[in-house]
């Protein structure tokens, strides 16, 4: 007795004849009306808002600068005024203390520097002269050629029918009248700056507070909390650091100086420890004065040229050896990031965003260290 065969299976799932019914393939489909993501269009938006922000830093430089310099004097102030306040000292009171003590120091070292730099000033005719006799072997080949060159001119200039063009001579207004005009801009800077510092000072705390706050979620204030307490302590460390290291710097370019015999050592190691702020900048415009400065103190060029050779075995050795060793490899930045931070601050906000550059984006590369979701910042600006 055969028994009845059983019924097939199908081979293939049935396909759906009723539009309504969703599958996989039609849900990828988006709806004529929906809106969709275009990269291009967000990378062109992005770099819109990109020329707008540095267009409005440029514009606002007045305000920008003394708000950023106020910050990172404020992150330096820090500490101190943290001492004062475990004795028990009213956070008032330890700001205006710290604050008088800074601008004591600040204003014993700008005024023992103006009265040497004015005595250099009447000098620099002097070392010019003198470095016009050292190079005088190499003009004579130049003064041929600019010979030949005028002969070469005359002869083409031969249908100029005596033609007279008449030059008019713009008198341009003197120095003390551009510091005149300057005065009350840098004026308003300065107590601008100092009143940002004070309150920076007094109440960064509860900014911080109000900041965390925000966040809506508790781990998400754990979170921030960490990493701005860490960045502030790591940025004060750092600010301290440098400080202190172009103030070594500084300190042995005067005394090697002095042991050479120049003039005001104590100004160009001054002007050593500035200018040391700016990388790679710095010290070129450093050693090109103490070129000037060789050149008016020494008759002999070899004994010249000693006095910029010692700056630069020493800017050397800060560099290479002291620098990394105090601040470490973690906060190492990459060379072509300064460079292309120099060049964009410059640009900015002219010589205070040239002192600004290295601190600022230190900072920027502490903070992309500690804040959640940043790692890729901090691989781009670090070695």
């Amino acid at each position: 007795m055969s028994t009845p065969p059983g019924p097939l299976l199908p081979t293939e799932p049935p396909r759906p004849t009723d539009p309504l019914v969703a599958t996989p393939q039609t849900l990828s489909v988006p709806l004529p009306g929906a809106s969709v993501e275009h990269p291009t269009r967000n990378r062109l938006l992005a770099g819109i808002l990109a020329l707008l922000v540095l267009h409005a830093c440029a514009v606002a430089a007045a305000l920008i600068v003394p708000l950023l310099l106020a910050l990172l004097i404020s992150l330096m102030l820090a500490p101190s005024v943290r001492w004062f306040c475990r004795w028990r000292m009213p956070r008032p009171l330890s700001v205006v203390v710290v604050m008088l003590v800074a601008l004591l120091l600040s204003s014993a070292l700008i005024g023992g520097l103006i009265g040497p730099a004015s005595s250099w000033a009447a000098q620099v005719p002097k070392s010019i002269a003198r470095m016009e006799m050292a190079v005088s072997g190499l003009r004579s080949p130049l003064r041929e050629a600019s010979k030949a060159s005028e002969q070469i001119d005359q002869l083409t200039n031969l249908d100029s029918g005596g033609n007279r063009t008449q030059k008019t001579q713009d008198v341009a207004p003197s120095r003390l009248t551009q510091m005149l005009k300057a005065t009350p801009g840098a004026l308003t800077s300065l107590v601008l700056t100092l009143l940002l510092i004070l309150i920076f000072l007094l109440h960064g705390e509860k900014l911080l507070r109000k900041l965390v706050e925000l966040a809506p979620a508790l781990r998400l204030k754990k979170e921030i909390v960490l990493a701005t307490r860490s960045a502030q302590h790591e940025l004060s460390r750092y600010m301290i650091s440098i400080t202190a290291i172009n103030g070594m710097l500084g300190g042995l370019t005067a005394l090697a100086l002095w042991a050479l015999g120049v003039d005001n050592p104590l100004l160009w190691g001054g002007v050593a420890a500035i200018l040391n702020f700016v990388p790679f900048v710095g010290p070129m415009v450093t050693a090109a004065l103490l070129l000037v400065v060789g050149f008016a103190q020494f008759a002999t060029p070899l004994a010249a040229l000693c006095v910029p050779g010692v700056f630069l075995v020493l800017n050397t050795i800060e560099g290479q050896l002291l620098t990394p060793l105090v601040v470490g490899r973690r906060l190492a930045l990459d060379p072509v990031m300064v460079f292309l931070a120099l060049m964009l601050f410059g640009w900015l906000w002219g010589v205070a965003g040239l002192l600004m550059a290295l601190p600022l984006l230190t900072c920027l590369r502490i903070v992309a260290q500690r804040w959640p979701g940043s790692n890729t910042l901090a691989r781009l600006l670090g070695e």
